[in-house]
């Protein structure tokens, strides 16, 4: 079953007057968010480079034609700008958003968003001595708060006796790391469990149909 095969048909008019009938796209069911946080319905899964939705439905499901699962199962409605880029497309992605901007500064692209920075940041990491875990917090400054900022490392000790270590320190974050991590970001997705596949898509179709 495709997605698109899913959705109901609507009466339009086309520009003669005539009525044809046509697949009302602006229709879609959404997943209850507290489904896709259960472990035991979906799994989590890093796009690698060379992955493609047909890839992973293969993969998963044993069938590309699944592919819209994957989609749908993380709510991507464009799987060209909501799928990560490999390198050779993101390079390409940053000559072609940043030409004009790196024409007027004399750089090329990729030297151009290596030096500009988007961003400045304090970061405040705490570790505790029990867990050795650490939590990291950021907090955005502005230039001259960033350079005027001094780096500080202090322990402290809690009352059962444990002790805390909190490091305050500032990061500068440039326009090619920022589209990095944007790009990064897209690629820890959600994997429905092949168990339920057959389930949700009856489910789908009965609600698509009312």
């Amino acid at each position: 079953m495709l997605y698109f095969n899913t959705l109901p048909k609507v009466l339009t008019p086309d520009q003669n007057g005539n009525y044809i009938l046509m697949t009302n796209i602006l229709t879609r069911a959404t997943l209850i968010e507290e489904l896709q946080n259960n472990p035991m319905l979906f799994y989590t899964y890093s796009i690698q480079d060379g992955d493609t939705p047909e890839i992973i439905s293969e993969k998963y499901y044993g069938d590309p034609y699944k592919y819209w699962i994957v989609l749908y199962s993380n709510q991507i409605m464009d799987p060209i700008w909501n799928w990560p880029l490999n390198y050779e497309q993101f390079l390409s992605y940053i000559n072609s958003k940043y030409a004009t901007e790196a024409e007027d500064a004399d750089k090329t692209p990729y030297e151009y968003t290596n030096t500009t920075v988007y961003a400045y940041q304090k970061v405040i990491t705490t570790t505790d001595s029990f867990s050795e875990s650490s939590t990291e917090k950021i907090i955005p400054l502005d230039e001259d708060a960033y350079n005027s900022f001094v780096e500080t490392n202090n322990t402290y000790t809690l009352p059962s006796g444990l002790t805390c270590s909190v490091r305050a320190t500032k990061r500068s974050v440039t326009l090619y790391d920022h589209e990095y991590d944007l790009n990064e970001a897209k690629r820890e997705i959600k994997i429905m469990n092949n168990n339920y596949v057959n389930q949700m898509e009856e489910q789908l179709k009965t609600v698509m149909e009312t």
